[in-house]
């Protein structure tokens, strides 16, 4: 009788099993359920031994049966992939593993599958079915899988309080914890002192270094917003700078990077909080933070010249009125020496009639207009009254002349300045930009405009971008340009302000050479990438971003009061002209003549006295030709 009744307690054993069973896969249904994920998978394993066994088998049949009669559901074994592959939506993967020691094997494959480089990890929820693992087990299985950069995973080993988290931030390291609720928690609340590190480096307007920098961090826009989200995460923050000094960092040959992208894709560093543009070959492998602004790549040239004076006295009325006036005088003179023989009709007695020939009349009307007085006047009421009309229209004139000639001298003429690419051509300048801007600019210029770019460069390290180093290469080149990003650009057409001229240096070619969306990147795959954005959003939305910069602007260096005033005019427009004039307008007018603007005067001058000297020898001449003519008679 023994062995019925022995056969009875292992078959009553084995329904209680079951049962059990099925109830955790009742657990993993709910859980899955209340995610609502786009896609949820289910992986098998087909190849181990336990796929054999019943209870197993039925755990897995309840669990495919009732997540699939409620979500859309994809399973796959275990065996089909080395890799996880990479997903573009939402998803929870569910993997059943053999109960306690029988799941081990299991557990070290399925860590060698999942991939650390899946973008998104916030999207990305994984169940991990184990019934009866230990504590001990479920350690291992987390530490796996917070190496793979895994951020949302639970446990399930049974039924009473049997549903386990993992802490990657706890005091001593990760620990395991047990859930009281069904859910996933958020683990990014607080860091608690976690150690992360932040590739980070000078620019010399985001991210001014502080002392000591690996610890302090840096100030400016940049660097505020660094050391704010390292407060709000709660985190120990080491600031690292790049090995190599190629700050962003570019693409070499063979799929490597230097700077901080290689920091970064090598796993050495968290985050990499300086704004900056992506090239397209750094794109595959990083992640970025929502762009929230453009920067627009400009090229920055020299201004224009001003306009060579030497004709400003002629240059104050236009040729048009110049012709007028021309032919009103030559009029004039015809007119009143008409009049004059029309005198001789009118019989006066007692009053002698003065007779001027043509070019005595001319040298009359030439001498009242410059305001010499007239020498004698008509005993004619009409002649007076037609010379006073004379002297009044001089007077208008002449006045309306000199008050348009000093303003030629207070607003000197410039040049056209350089708006278009094609212009490029006719200007003699060098071009000066570190490496990665040509490359960013090469993909999206036409060939002809890049070629003009590219015949004047004088490509830089990009280590450079750390210091101003426009600054230093405009001093010793007068023929200098450059290609920046706007805001840069802005800042140097204030600090290069002609305080004497009154307007920029430097001038900013209103056809961009290209726009890029402006991020922040981290590793491909990086669990902090949810809880950044969180907070980088934040500080757009709420003004903080614009709220630093305008202190920046405030504690800014500037050469001099206009320059400053010109930079605040200035704001995030990237015309720089239009700002200027502007500005000009409402402050007070200081005249800096210089010899561009009075070299006219001493050409006036010169003409005059080498007018004088030819009229000299003619008269000399003359004389010399009257003598000759008198000896010989």
């Amino acid at each position: 009788m023994e062995s019925p009744v022995t056969f009875l307690l292992l078959l009553a054993l084995s329904s209680i099993t079951a049962e059990v069973d099925v109830r955790l896969a009742g657990i993993a249904c709910r859980m899955a359920g209340q995610q609502s994920l786009q896609v949820t998978y289910l992986y098998r394993c087909a190849s181990c031994v336990a796929f054999f066994e019943p209870d197993h088998s039925a755990l897995e049949l309840e669990l495919q049966s009732c997540v699939g009669s409620r979500l859309p559901v994809v399973t796959r074994n275990i065996e089909g992939y080395e890799l996880e592959p990479v997903r573009q939506m939402s998803s929870l993967s569910i993997f059943h593993i053999p109960a306690a020691v029988k799941g081990d094997s299991l557990v070290r494959r399925i860590l060698d599958m999942i991939n650390p480089r899946q973008p998104r990890k916030h999207l990305h929820k994984y169940l991990f079915l184990w019934p009866n693992a230990s504590q001990d087990q479920l350690l291992h299985l987390f530490r796996g899988c917070w190496d793979k950069q895994l951020l949302y995973g639970l446990a399930i080993t049974r039924m009473a309080s049997g549903i386990f988290d993992f802490d990657p931030f706890a005091l001593g390291g990760l620990q395991v914890v047990q859930h009281a609720e069904e859910g996933f928690i958020d683990k990014m609340r607080d860091l608690r002192g976690f150690p992360l590190r932040f590739s980070m480096f000078t620019d010399p307007l985001m991210a001014v270094p502080r002392d000591p920098v690996e610890r302090a961090g840096y100030k400016a826009v940049d660097g505020v917003a660094a050391r704010v989200a390292a407060r709000m995460l709660n985190a120990s923050v080491t600031y690292v700078l790049p090995a190599d000094n190629e700050s962003y960092g570019r693409c070499l040959p063979g799929g490597n990077f230097t700077g901080v992208v290689r920091d970064l894709v090598g796993g050495h560093t968290h985050f990499a909080p300086n704004s900056r543009f992506v090239l397209d070959c750094i794109w595959p492998h990083v992640e970025v933070l929502y762009p929230h602004t453009r920067r627009v790549l400009y090229l920055v040239v020299p201004a224009s010249r001003v306009l060579p004076e030497y004709l400003i006295f002629v240059r104050v009325f236009r040729r048009s009125v110049w012709h007028l006036l021309l032919t009103t005088l030559l009029l004039v003179v015809s007119i009143f020496w008409l009049l004059q023989r029309l005198q001789k009709r009118v019989p006066r007695k007692g009053v002698i009639n003065f007779q001027d020939s043509w070019y005595e009349i001319l040298e009359l009307f030439g001498k009242t207009h410059v305001g010499e007085p007239a020498t004698r006047f008509s005993s004619f009421s009409s002649m007076r009254t037609y010379l006073i009309s004379w002297v009044l229209f001089s007077y208008v004139l002449t006045s309306i002349y000199f008050a348009k000639l000093e303003s030629g001298f207070v607003r000197p003429s410039y040049e056209s300045q350089l708006d278009e690419l094609e212009g490029l051509s006719q200007l003699d300048v060098h071009i000066y930009a570190v490496t990665t801007m040509y490359d960013a600019v090469r993909s999206t210029l036409s060939e002809h405009h890049y070629h003009l770019l590219e015949n004047r460069s004088r490509q830089l390290p990009l280590g450079l971008t750390t210091s101003y180093y426009q600054l230093l290469v405009s001093r010793r080149d007068m023929r200098s340009a450059f290609i920046m990003r706007d805001f840069h650009a802005r800042d140097f057409l204030a600090i290069t302000y002609n305080a004497h001229a009154e307007r920029p240096a430097y001038h900013i070619v209103k056809e961009y050479l290209r726009s890029m969306l402006c991020t922040y990147i981290l590793p491909r795959g990086s669990p902090f990438l949810h809880r950044l954005q969180t907070l980088f959003t934040g500080f757009h939305e709420h003004g903080f971003f614009e709220h630093w910069r305008q202190m920046d602007l405030i504690n800014r260096d500037i050469t001099s009061p206009d320059a400053e005033e010109f930079y605040e005019d200035l704001g995030d427009q990237s015309d720089a002209d239009s700002a200027a004039n502007e500005a000009g307008a409402r402050r007070k007018k200081r005249v800096v003549l210089t010899l561009d603007i009075l070299q006219g005067a001493f050409y006036l001058w010169s003409v005059g006295i080498g007018i004088s000297c030819v009229g000299f020898a003619l008269e000399h001449g003359h004389l010399f030709w009257k003598r000759q003519i008198i000896n010989t008679k």
